[in-house]
C-alpha cells in the first residue's frame, strides 16, 4: 500500500521540480554512506516513477527533465484499462457495491477540492475491486501509484470541478445501469480530461493526448 506521508513528500519535490527549484541534475538523495530513510526512500520512488528524476548506482537519484511522451503514455494505458474495468464492474458489481459507489459519488458533490480528489481515488480504487479480477487492479494501482504525487496539480477553477463532478455521477449512473460500453466511455474520457489539465497545468505536455 502507497503510503499517505511518502505522496504528500513526494508532491512537495515534484512541485519544486516543475517550478525551477530543483534542476535538473540535482541530486536528491544525501551523497556518501548515510542512515537508511524509509519514507524520502519511497518519495523519491514516486519521484522516479512519476518521470521526474532517475536513479543511478553511481550518482544518486537525479532530477530530469519531465518526458510528456512517457506520461502521455501512462495516462493513457490508465484510462485505457480503467475503462475495461469500468465495463467489467458494470457486469459484475452486487447491489451493495452500486448502492456503496452512489453513496459516495452523493458525498463528492460537497466537499473541496482536497477531499474530492482523495474520495476520487477511492471511487477509482472500488471499481477496480468490482471488477472481480484482482490482476486487473493490481495493474490499475499500480499506474495510479505512478501518477499521483502529480494528480494534486489539478486546477482549482470552479469549471473544472463541475465538469469533475459531473463526470464522475455519469460514471456511477452508467455502472449501476449495467451499461458496460457506456461506463468504459465515460471512464476513458474522464482519464483523458485528467491527463490533459494535469499536464498542462504542470507545463510538461506539448500536445493534448490522443
Amino acid at each position: 500500500m502507497m503510503s499517505l506521508d511518502a505522496t504528500l513528500l513526494a508532491e512537495q519535490i515534484i512541485q519544486a521540480i516543475l517550478e525551477g527549484s530543483l534542476a535538473p541534475g540535482t541530486r536528491l538523495d544525501p551523497p556518501g554512506p548515510h542512515p537508511a530513510d524509509a519514507l524520502m526512500d519511497a518519495a523519491l520512488d514516486q519521484v522516479c516513477a512519476c518521470g521526474m528524476a532517475e536513479r543511478h548506482p553511481d550518482l544518486g537519484v537525479r532530477v530530469i527533465v519531465p518526458d510528456p511522451v512517457l506520461l502521455l503514455d501512462r495516462f493513457e494505458a490508465l484510462g485505457e484499462i480503467s475503462g475495461l474495468c469500468a465495463s467489467l464492474a458494470a457486469r459484475r458489481a452486487s447491489s451493495s457495491d452500486m448502492i456503496a459507489i452512489e453513496e459516495l459519488v452523493g458525498q463528492m458533490q460537497d466537499v473541496g477540492p482536497d477531499a474530492y480528489r482523495r474520495m476520487g481515488l477511492d471511487l477509482h480504487d472500488r471499481i477496480c475491486r468490482m471488477t472481480k479480477n484482482a490482476e486487473l487492479g493490481r495493474v490499475c494501482a499500480d499506474l495510479r501509484s505512478r501518477l499521483a504525487p502529480i494528480w494534486p496539480l489539478w486546477p482549482e477553477q470552479a469549471e473544472y470541478w463541475r465538469r469533475a463532478r459531473h463526470e464522475h455521477r455519469a460514471l456511477v449512473e452508467a455502472i449501476c445501469a449495467r451499461n458496460e460500453a457506456q461506463a468504459g466511455i465515460i471512464m476513458r474520457g474522464h482519464l483523458r480530461a485528467i491527463a490533459r489539465e494535469v499536464l498542462f497545468t504542470a507545463g510538461i505536455c506539448p500536445t493534448d493526448p490522443v
